[in-house]
């Protein structure tokens, strides 16, 4: 069976680098999966969850937003941020939404939403 090699890559660090069975990517448009011999494609994501299906369980990823190419069995998440299920602090977590759901009620904008959107996914993780 084929595998992808799959990279989780922030501007800070490679998250994840290695093989998968299968991926699910949060595209813009909706959950997406990615199989191997998948057609070649660039996507954007959304604030979500990255699960990568592996030989040995599941890892899961919050991202922030960012975009993904897919071809030749290789697929690349390049994300402002993210972080792996079993990093997430979860009181930073919860404090932080509540100070940007109260950020929010003064300025509505795109990055806030952005931002609230990442956290809640970590928190979910």
């Amino acid at each position: 069976m084929d595998a992808l090699n799959v990279q989780v890559v922030t501007p800070e660090a490679t998250k994840f680098s290695g093989a998968a069975r299968q991926v699910q990517l949060p595209g813009v448009l909706g959950e997406m999966g990615v199989l191997p011999q998948h057609a070649p494609l660039v996507t954007m994501l959304e604030p979500g969850r990255v699960r990568v299906m592996t030989s040995d369980g599941v890892q899961q990823f919050a991202v922030a937003e960012g975009f993904a190419t897919i071809a030749n069995n290789e697929v690349v998440c390049l994300v402002d941020a993210a972080v792996a299920e079993s990093e997430v602090d979860r009181a930073k977590v919860a404090a932080r939404i509540a100070e940007v759901e109260r950020l929010l009620t003064e300025d509505n904008s795109p990055r806030l939403r952005s931002e609230l959107a990442y956290l809640r996914t970590q928190a979910a993780l």
